[in-house]
């Protein structure tokens, strides 16, 4: 983790990209202005790295473990048996590999289908499709699993995989890292060729046509164009977190925080419509100023590719971070969730934001494009201040309610009290 997420019309953003009321941010709930946020105890479970739920009963939450488990959570009460089991697939020898993401489509109910990123045996990225058991919903049936998409690895070090996992509609958008630890030695992230350093927009339904599991929606920028047609947006170095969700206004954001290299870490608030085609600028710039690798990674000096283009070389319209802190502050970014859970007072509608080094929690107004407002949440996971935590990232419930995990197993509900 240490070494570690032509514009649509914004009026249309919600049609074109299959959306529906998906994280809808509340008004704000009228709450007791002396509550304080807290973090109660939900379960434990082993080096969890993502969390969410499924359309259908609420009450009912899935975590994945790294290792290749899907755990479920009923009403607050881990169940013994798990969801999934592929831990005879997954690889995990690194701390950015392992079972990172899970999707449940809309139509999970109907379909059975659901989706999960992990990284395999040898190190290749495998998006695969599951089905739950006909006859029993809390159990997946390993042998219905499908391959949707694979992307190879780069060498054996592991890294930078990103794993953030979002289906809406018929969607599904994947955040990946560059696969180049350090400093994105085989320039990926910048190259078009490549799905490496990106988020990836596919529909995940077989095409006939081609012979691939998915299919490339024509909403795409790079379709018809020089570059891949899966790619939705370029220039990360390893997107651990993203997000969509839909404001006040009805209008749709993506929040996509991009751990950095050695110096700054990044969080991005980018209307939805402007995410289409955006370049992010790694490797020639993280955060704010251009990327230079130093005497640490280049210690026999550096290639000029290793700094990042020349100024007369960076191209026009890079899209630049809402936010940046540097390694003075912490050491990767963990991006969470626009808070939708009513219960929550005046935290109702912000975003929330926290560090894999650090236990120290920031929220933020995310009032059309830009960040505002930030103040500490002025609460800190155990073990307490002072202490990393080791946080590894925040889910959401059926009801918005927002849960935030450790790399040492805890699972904790951020409430008020």
């Amino acid at each position: 983790m240490m070494s570690l997420m032509a514009a649509l019309l914004a009026s249309t953003a919600g049609a074109a990209y299959g959306l529906g009321p998906v994280g809808d941010v509340s008004p704000v709930a009228d709450q007791s202005a002396v509550a304080k946020p807290v973090f109660k105890p939900v379960a434990e479970v082993t080096s969890p790295t993502a969390l969410t739920y499924a359309p259908g009963p609420k009450g009912v939450v899935f975590v994945t473990e790294r290792r290749g488990l899907v755990r479920v959570i009923v009403r607050g009460r881990l169940l013994k048996t798990p969801f999934l089991n592929i831990r005879n697939r997954v690889g995990s020898d690194w701390v950015e590999q392992g079972l990172l993401g899970i999707a449940f489509p809309p139509h999970y109910v109907r379909t059975r289908r659901f989706y999960v990123f992990y990284t395999s045996l040898n190190g290749d990225i495998r998006i695969e499709e599951f089905r739950r058991s006909l006859r029993k919903p809390l159990i997946a049936n390993p042998s219905s699993r499908r391959l949707v998409l694979r992307i190879p690895s780069l060498n054996d070090r592991g890294n930078h995989n990103g794993g953030a996992m979002q289906s809406i509609g018929n969607m599904l958008y994947l955040t990946v890292g560059d696969g180049g630890d350090p400093g994105d030695v085989f320039n990926k992230a910048q190259n078009l060729t490549s799905l490496r350093g990106k988020i990836l927009r596919i529909d995940p339904r077989p095409d006939q046509s081609t012979g691939r599991g998915y299919r490339s929606p024509a909403g795409n920028p790079f379709v018809g164009k020089p570059g891949r047609d899966e790619i939705l947006a370029y220039g990360f170095r390893n997107p651990h977190g993203f997000r969509i969700y839909r404001d006040a206004t009805g209008g749709y954001h993506a929040i996509v925080t991009d751990v950095g290299q050695l110096r700054y870490e990044e969080v991005n608030n980018q209307p939805l419509s402007e995410l289409r085609g955006a370049n992010f600028g790694w490797k020639m710039f993280e955060g704010l100023e251009p990327y230079d690798c130093g005497p640490e990674l280049c210690p026999n000096g550096a290639e000029p590719q290793a700094v990042g283009a020349p100024p007369a070389l960076i191209p026009p319209g890079l899209t630049w971070p809402d936010f940046t802190y540097s390694h003075t502050e912490g050491c990767a970014v963990i991006g969470g969730p626009v808070i939708r859970d009513l219960a929550m007072g005046d935290l109702t509608g912000r975003l929330i934001v926290g560090d894999f080094c650090v236990n120290k929690l920031l929220t933020f107004s995310p009032a059309g494009a830009v960040l505002s407002n930030r103040r500490s949440l002025g609460a800190y996971l155990p073990p307490g201040q002072g202490m990393s935590a080791n946080l590894n990232g925040f889910g959401e419930d059926a009801w918005g309610r927002v849960y935030l995990f450790s790399n040492y197993g805890g699972i904790y509900r951020l409430a008020l009290g």
